[in-house]
């Protein structure tokens, strides 16, 4: 087999050559350290208490129209909330309108944080706060928190 003559090359080129095989030779070594490294496990998720969290949102006088149309289906008997949380009823209708949203404000709140906007700032701007929580801060059952979904 004969070798290519690679004569035309500058010095650049061969440089640039060098770069790119040394990055290499370290992207490998990288793959292989973390091929060792063990990782933490995953804490389980409990679905049962987020289900419930999504249970009481949905039970909300001014719940979102799409928590309510999922709470139809369960009240209905098509799923649980633990199914919904769970993602095994994801490819009902519904419940991917419910996640959409979710991502859009959720992606919505990414680009406020690149912006530089604080989380405070941002919580504020995802809409207009309507009623009292418990702890006599407005919320917005629109807007994604702790205790809404």
């Amino acid at each position: 087999m004969t070798t290519p003559n690679d004569s035309w090359k500058t010095p650049e080129l061969r440089a640039a050559e060098a770069q790119v095989d040394a990055r290499f030779k370290e992207a490998q070594d990288l793959a292989n350290r973390l091929k060792d490294t063990p990782l933490p496990p995953i804490p389980p998720v409990d679905f049962k208490a987020i289900a419930q969290q999504v249970e009481r949102a949905a039970q909300e006088r001014d719940a979102p129209e799409q928590l309510k149309a999922l709470k139809r289906k369960v009240d209905a008997g098509e799923f649980t909330w633990e199914d919904v949380v769970s993602g095994k009823a994801a490819d009902d209708p519904d419940v991917q309108a419910v996640q959409q949203e979710n991502v859009k404000k959720m992606k919505q709140a990414f680009q406020m944080l690149q912006e530089g906007m604080t989380v405070d700032e941002i919580m504020n701007a995802q809409g207009p706060r309507r009623g009292r929580g418990d702890d006599g801060d407005e919320t917005d059952p629109d807007v994604f928190a702790e205790d809404k979904w």
